[in-house]
């Protein structure tokens, strides 16, 4: 069990194996959203980094279960945000990352695997970010720093069949190769 603040209730959280995770097939509807607002609503961290871990969590809502991925980046660069080069950064994301299976609003976190490097978009955790689903309450900082708010418009990565991102989602970096192309908009942008 990961132990919660007072701020949480009627909850838990676990850890789990991947195998144990009730995968189901999911779809979201993404909000939409300019690549101008995916840099700036929330004022996230945008760094660079490599893959240093992968959780599997179970998030219990008052015996109503739901599954997340709490990704470690070993953080090279920042261009924007307050995360030290050198430093580790905890990242919640949708159920998924490291896995094969395909969900339609995870289809990026999915090619995430250990030791792979990438450009990140993490949103910092404050009070403000709750989730409340059947009577049970999460303050999400007190499990994670930082979030993704979906698996595919935040990261940017370095895969053995190359660069993949959302592409829909930063028509400017449509032409994109590589992270070294990304890197070189983040340093302009920021």
């Amino acid at each position: 069990m990961i132990p919660l603040s007072d701020s949480s209730s009627n909850m838990s959280v676990a850890y789990i194996d991947e195998e144990d995770i009730d995968v189901g097939m999911s779809s979201a509807n993404l909000a939409e959203m300019s690549e101008d607002e995916l840099f700036s609503k929330w004022e996230p961290a945008v760094v660079r980094g490599v893959v240093q871990q992968i959780d599997h969590i179970e998030l219990d809502f008052n015996g109503q279960a739901e599954y997340q991925s709490i990704v470690t980046i070993g953080v090279t660069d920042t261009y924007q945000g307050v995360v030290e080069p050198g430093s580790d950064i905890n990242v919640l994301t949708v159920r998924g990352a490291g896995s094969e299976v395909l969900q339609s609003e995870a289809s990026v976190v999915s090619e995430l695997r250990l030791g792979m490097e990438g450009i990140f978009i993490a949103v910092p955790y404050d009070d403000t970010f709750v989730w409340k689903q059947n009577g049970a309450t999460l303050q999400l900082s007190d499990i994670s720093d930082y979030g993704f708010p979906d698996g595919e418009r935040y990261m940017f990565l370095n895969t053995d069949e190359g660069l993949v991102f959302s592409r829909d989602a930063y028509p400017s970096l449509r032409g994109a190769e590589t992270l070294d192309d990304i890197e070189v908009f983040m340093m302009t942008k920021f």
